[in-house]
């Protein structure tokens, strides 16, 4: 048998061959290796996503989940709210945000999670609820170890609120529960509309809202659907602005709203994101009887307890209301 030939780094790379440094030429094969693991593995990945042919979506079970998780502070209430006992086994981190959520009591009685797949999965949850906002990632992810997620829309009216209610209650087998605050909820919309249509000022006041980023809000939103049902004209649809969006600080100052929404979530925020709310000229247009406190947590998500944010607002403009007219 002749003998094997002497590897050589000329006979390992072509660099080599020409004359390069032996160093140099081991260091070059080096990185070609891994660059070559680099490729095979990518390549490997792809096969078994397109063998998999996207996300699974697991089958829905004729019983009640057993277990649920709820990744997103929305369905975290909604399912506090209707899920049976025992029934729910953690909710997200801001379920347990005072500035975020109106239940951080009831939160108190669960683990929290923080929307990581992993963390979920290990949970072994039967039904995993999201929003349509929640990480792409974390969804799809779950989706492929074959944990069934529904996914909820924000809520833009008091219409998709009944029907985020109906479809919790169908999801959980709580349909009953869901039904009575289906009925609790229109009982106090029902009062409040009874409130808003005593005498009032023709035409009605305007409410404009100004968030960080000078972010604010048109038709077709919750925010909107609130003020309206307050009995008031909401700023952004009287400009013709649609769902959320950005407005100009001298834009609202000249539309001259007769009151401005203030954030309590913003009021002691130090972000640049939120100097915009305490900008001076804001100081000087909107004095404190032109300015509406709100409860930021009754307007972040659609459930039932958003009919308090109605009659709240109200008596809010109520309270300035006087010190307003004897000011003028």
């Amino acid at each position: 048998m002749p003998p094997m030939p002497t590897m050589t780094p000329s006979s390992l790379s072509p660099l080599a061959a020409t004359g390069a440094p032996a160093s140099r030429a081991r260091a070059l094969l080096r990185r070609s290796l891994r660059w070559r693991l680099q490729c095979a593995g990518l390549a490997l990945a792809g096969l078994v996503y397109l063998a998999g042919a996207g996300p699974t979506l697991a089958e829905p079970s004729a019983e009640p989940p057993r277990r649920v998780v709820s990744i997103n502070l929305c369905t975290d209430q909604l399912a506090m709210l209707i899920a049976a006992p025992g029934q729910l086994v953690s909710v997200s981190r801001f379920a347990r945000d005072p500035g975020m959520s109106l239940m951080t009591a009831e939160a108190d009685r669960f683990p929290i999670n923080h929307g990581l797949a992993e963390e979920v999965f290990r949970l072994e949850p039967d039904l995993v609820l999201a929003g349509t906002f929640t990480k792409r990632a974390t969804v799809n992810l779950l989706r492929r170890l074959d944990r069934r997620v529904e996914e909820f829309a924000p809520a833009n009216d008091f219409d998709d609120i009944r029907a985020a209610v109906r479809r919790m209650g169908a999801l959980l087998g709580q349909e009953t529960r869901a039904q009575a605050l289906i009925a609790g909820l229109d009982a106090e919309l029902a009062a409040a509309r009874e409130h808003a249509g005593r005498p009032r000022p023709t035409p009605a006041p305007v409410i404009g809202s100004f968030a960080a980023n000078s972010f604010t809000t048109g038709d077709g939103t919750l925010e909107n659907a609130i003020v309206t049902r307050a009995g008031y004209r909401h700023l952004g649809a009287d400009l013709g602005l649609a769902g959320t969006t950005r407005l100009p600080l001298e834009a609202l100052v000249l539309a001259d709203p007769d009151y401005l929404l203030v954030w309590e979530r913003y009021a002691s925020d130090p972000s640049r994101a939120a100097a915009v709310v305490r900008h001076p000229a804001l100081e000087a247009r909107f004095g404190e009887t032109r300015r509406v406190a709100a409860d930021t947590r009754a307007w972040i998500c659609g459930t039932p307890l958003t009919a308090s944010a109605i009659t709240r607002l109200r008596a809010a403009v109520d309270a300035v209301t006087p010190r307003r007219e004897a000011a003028r």
